[in-house]
């Protein structure tokens, strides 16, 4: 993040970018060239689309309307770059901010004259982002109604410089590339050259130009967040903003997770931290930012509580390109807690096994401290625990004789519950079953009811929980969750508190 606050502005002129008459000669030298010298002027859109209104009267002297020609570069990025162009044959004046991209003849570009020799203009409006470069909210191309234009494939001297009529596609298509973010480029072959040539179709460098500029999360390492405790570091091997959002100055480093939401939950992320300064962004997978806590305090820490609805999300652990707080860099470790509030018990999935076997199994699970009426992971050593989680069994494993077992991991120490329902540390050899039976189409698993920690001389404590179960027929297999039962206990407030 490159500043500790950031203001919102309204969107304003970005740049103009146009293509001019001159034709240039050039020795291609292959050994010499860059194997692809795409140029990215620092602006995008926010997702990889962009919606653009087309109604362009008239037809060419070959008897092609433009406003088809103007469709047909449209779709061209559209079929050969991850970029989508939505095309609506509606009118919309180019030379008006609001917020509509179009294209259009104009006799001068909306109110100048147009330079010497050039032949359209394309003007982007944009609103700056919490990370990165500005978003790109609009987007217009205004074509010189000076120049003789017409539609056609090929070289230019075939039919341009004799009948002095240059090609309106060739001229959209580069156009438009600049409405989706990209620079002149004149090293390698491409659509983006800064003056018309016999290339009338995208290049192999305009195509990567595009996957580069919109593929920034696929530049970055997107790690799981589990419930509960992680601890990492901000450093060198870490992505940055930069590459993420591909753009913009800000080098600052960032760590990505993903994690999933089955329904309607509060979820509160805190890190803590005595070296680097803490950023935490929320956001959809899109990089659609949902909110953003840099803490402004003298300590180091960060926190940021959203209630969250069904779906997949971000959080980003980044920090500040320059440190400003005298006791916070911008390199270190942090430690990030993840607690979660909701109103039924959470799914377990992904289904896993000990010895890698596939299965049909369902796992669901929670910790309750009001009888149900919440589910969360973090509680005080005071509160009295029920604990519990549901299987589905495999439909081939129904009726058939098995076992349960139920694991609880606290550091590197792991302990399963006998069938004495006494936890005891062992290992996975041989396992240790809670208990013993013929297995059910649904089996309920209580592991833990009206715990109260603090009677136990638990005070602080985190733990993973994960429920599975296995058959007699092949008892060293068993089929479990990957997502734990989380339960972090916090020490019992005092009286005064």
């Amino acid at each position: 993040m490159n500043k500790p606050t950031k203001s919102h502005q309204p969107y304003s002129l970005h740049c103009l970018e146009s293509f001019c008459t001159s034709v240039i000669c050039a020795v291609l030298l292959v050994a010499a060239a860059p194997a692809f010298a795409y140029e990215i002027d620092g602006t995008k859109w926010f997702r990889a689309q962009a919606t653009v209104y087309v109604s362009v009267p008239g037809l060419s002297a070959t008897k092609i309307s433009w406003n088809t020609a103007a469709i047909e570069a449209l779709n061209d990025w559209t079929e050969r770059t991850v970029f989508q162009f939505n095309v609506i044959e509606e009118s919309k004046d180019p030379c008006v901010s609001d917020g509509f991209s179009s294209i259009d003849f104009k006799d001068d570009f909306c109110g100048t004259e147009f330079g010497e020799r050039t032949l359209a203009v394309a003007v982007r409006r944009f609103e700056p982002q919490e990370l990165g470069p500005p978003n790109i909210i609009e987007g217009d191309v205004v074509v010189n109604a000076q120049e003789k234009f017409d539609i056609y494939d090929g070289p230019l001297v075939q039919f341009g410089l004799i009948n002095n009529g240059l090609d309106f596609k060739r001229v959209a298509l580069h156009e438009f590339g600049h409405v989706l973010g990209l620079d002149h480029e004149d090293v390698n072959p491409s659509i983006m050259e800064a003056t018309i040539s016999d290339r009338f179709e995208l290049q192999d460098d305009d195509i990567q130009g595009v996957a580069a500029l919109y593929g920034g999360l696929s530049k970055c390492q997107i790690s799981d967040l589990p419930l509960g405790t992680l601890r990492n570091s901000l450093n060198v091997n870490d992505c940055t903003v930069q590459e993420l959002t591909v753009g913009g100055s800000d080098s600052s480093f960032i760590d990505i997770y993903q994690f999933e939401v089955s329904d309607t939950a509060t979820y509160e992320f805190t890190t803590t931290s005595s070296s680097v300064d803490t950023v935490l962004l929320l956001a959809t997978p899109d990089l659609q930012y949902l909110g953003v806590e840099s803490d402004s305090v003298d300590d180091c820490d960060s926190s940021l509580s959203r209630e969250l609805q069904q779906g997949t999300y971000l959080l980003m652990v980044n920090t500040f390109d320059i440190p400003f707080k005298p006791d916070c860099d911008n390199i270190g470790d942090y430690e990030l807690k993840t607690h979660v509030t909701s109103n039924s018990t959470l799914p377990l999935g992904p289904t896993i096994s000990l010895l890698g076997g596939s299965s049909g199994a369902g796992f669901s699970g929670g910790i309750t401290a009001d009888n149900g009426l919440t589910y969360g992971n973090s509680f005080s050593a005071s509160d009295s625990l029920d604990i519990s989680a549901e299987i589905k069994v495999d439909k081939s494993h129904q009726g058939e004789p098995g076992f349960i077992v139920v694991a609880a991991a606290i550091g590197e120490q792991l302990l399963l519950i006998n069938e004495q329902r006494e936890f005891v540390e062992v290992d996975l050899n041989p396992i240790v079953a809670a208990s013993r039976k013929v297995l059910s189409a649904s089996e309920s698993v209580e592991i833990a009811n009206d715990l109260i920690p603090a009677e136990i001389g638990i005070e602080e404590i985190e733990a993973n929980m994960f429920v599975g179960y296995g058959l007699d027929s092949s008892p060293a297999e068993v089929y479990y969750h990957r997502t734990a039962i989380n339960l972090m206990v916090q020490p019992a407030p005092s009286d005064g508190s």
